[in-house]
């Protein structure tokens, strides 16, 4: 599972266990839905808060686990629900987005993310980098502008370590 081990071709270091028990800090109890794409052929689920744009768990690549993490730390605007209600919107999300209109849109390769050709995706992609940050406390317009200065929420890194690396090589060219 994308939150617990290392993934096929995933540094150890990008990828980081996630406790699914604890839910993200200042992410909990927070009216989202399900989401998902797929990086490197795996589908990965997480929940999102479509009024706010902000990502509400971390990327979760068993439907069961999300559903699960959905019921104990997400709400819809009809309140709690419980896992098989979110199970149905997990499904749901493999065959549409509230997000994006074409599921090329949320499709990934590292290879392609390595490159900084994300092609279709790349839109999508950025959003999704400003919607799974969070800043550092440094307050100060410097920090805002160092890209150190934001950080990925749980796992994230998994999909943007690679488009990172691809974006660095390309800058030193």
């Amino acid at each position: 599972m994308a939150v617990g081990g290392t993934a096929a071709g995933i540094p150890a270091a990008v990828e980081r266990a996630v406790d699914l028990a604890v839910g993200l800090p200042g992410r909990t109890g927070v009216i989202g839905g399900v989401e998902s794409l797929v990086l490197d052929g795996r589908r990965l689920f997480f929940g999102f808060d479509f009024s706010s744009d902000q990502v509400l768990s971390p990327l979760i690549d068993d439907g069961e686990a999300m559903a699960r993490f959905a019921a104990r730390h997400m709400r819809q605007r009809t309140g709690a629900h419980d896992e098989v209600y979110w199970a149905r919107l997990v499904r749901a999300s493999v065959d549409g987005s509230d997000l994006v209109w074409r599921d090329e849109q949320r499709t990934f390769t590292t290879s392609a993310l390595e490159t900084g050709n994300a092609g279709a995706a790349h839109g999508h992609l950025l959003y999704l980098l400003d919607a799974a940050t969070v800043e550092a406390a440094d307050d100060t317009a410097e920090a805002h502008q160092a890209m150190g200065s934001r950080s990925t929420v749980a796992n994230w890194s998994l999909l943007f370590a690679p488009y990172t690396r691809g974006t660095e090589r390309s800058a030193g060219r």
